[in-house]
Formats: C-alpha cells, sequence, structure tokens
C-alpha cells in the first residue's frame, strides 16, 4: 500500500496531551469500542507512569490551549508507554460517529511525531486481524506484520487473532 505523507500543519496542533480532565471521556469511549478496558480510575493512574504518553483529540471549542473541563468531548485518543527506544501503543481509538473521517491517522501521525522527537526506534501495537481498516491505516503509516498471536481476542463466542505490527523511525511517509 502506498504511504501517505505526514502532514505536520493542519489538525495536529489540535491535539493535546491527556489530562485528568479527559479521562471520564476517555474511558468512555474505551467502553464504547472495546468493552471498557480502562476505566476513569484506571487511565488516571497510568497518568502517574513516567513511561505513559496519551493525547486526545477535543471536539472543537476544547483544542489546545482551552480547559477541558469535567464534560471533555473527545472525537480520538492514544494511550501509549514510551521508553528509550521502543513505544507501545496500548489503544488508538475514534467516536463511532466519528470514524472514517481520519481521525485516527491524526493520532497515530500525532504518535509518530512525539516518537520521532524522542529519537525512539520502534513502535508496536496489536491489532485484531478482521480489524482491517486500521491494519490499512498502519500499513500506509510504514508499519509491517512482524508476528501473530493466535486466539487473542474473544468475540462473544468466536476468537480473533492479534496481528502484531512494528515502525521503524523514519520508515514511514519517506
Amino acid at each position: 500500500m502506498k504511504m501517505r505523507p505526514l502532514n505536520p500543519a493542519g489538525p495536529l496542533n489540535l491535539v493535546r496531551r491527556l489530562n485528568l480532565d479527559d479521562c471520564p471521556a476517555v474511558a468512555d469511549l474505551e467502553t464504547q469500542l472495546f468493552a471498557g478496558r480502562f476505566t476513569a480510575q484506571s487511565l488516571r493512574d497510568m497518568l502517574n507512569k513516567p513511561a505513559f504518553y496519551g493525547a486526545v483529540l477535543p471536539a472543537v471549542g476544547q483544542e489546545v490551549g482551552l480547559a477541558a473541563g469535567p464534560a471533555a468531548v473527545i472525537h480520538a485518543y492514544y494511550l501509549s508507554m514510551i521508553t528509550a527506544d521502543c513505544a507501545d501503543i496500548i489503544a488508538i481509538g475514534t467516536h463511532s460517529d466519528w470514524q472514517r473521517r481520519g481521525f485516527g491517522r491524526i493520532m497515530l501521525e500525532h504518535l509518530i511525531g512525539v516518537t520521532e522527537q524522542q529519537h525512539v526506534e520502534k513502535i508496536l501495537l496489536e491489532v485484531a486481524a478482521d480489524n482491517m481498516p486500521a491494519r490499512q491505516l498502519y500499513d500506509s503509516c510504514g508499519f509491517v506484520e512482524i508476528g501473530c498471536r493466535k486466539n487473542y481476542y474473544k468475540r462473544d463466542e468466536t476468537r480473533c487473532d492479534a496481528v502484531i505490527m512494528a515502525r521503524l523511525r523514519g520508515s514511514a511517509f519517506s
């Protein structure tokens, strides 16, 4: 798949770091998208971890420099752990009303930019094998498949593999 160039201008500047006030809204999105892997409290706890880096794309009027407040509306978010040599994407999600509009790409490009600035060599993620829109997005941003976890995700009565993907520093958008 052809990689799209990174666009450092535009909506990327609307992404801001996750803060305490965002945790309930992100937890609500986690429930909507992933059956609630993270609660507001577990997200608050993550904010205290030195390697944790999370970001949100807030609704208009809640952008960079504006207080989110307790009723923050979040269109998209990502959660990651970043160390000196590797970043692990824990979650990346877009509110169901805003999917297929490029918000996932905005969030992924933002995270790639953060890791490039920190000279992180590798980004890792896992994605459900049947989540083709996400897999195509990751592929277009320079991620490649490096492994598989068989029957990793439970879907009601069935199981789905997790595809492990990696992106090396400087490999995307070239």
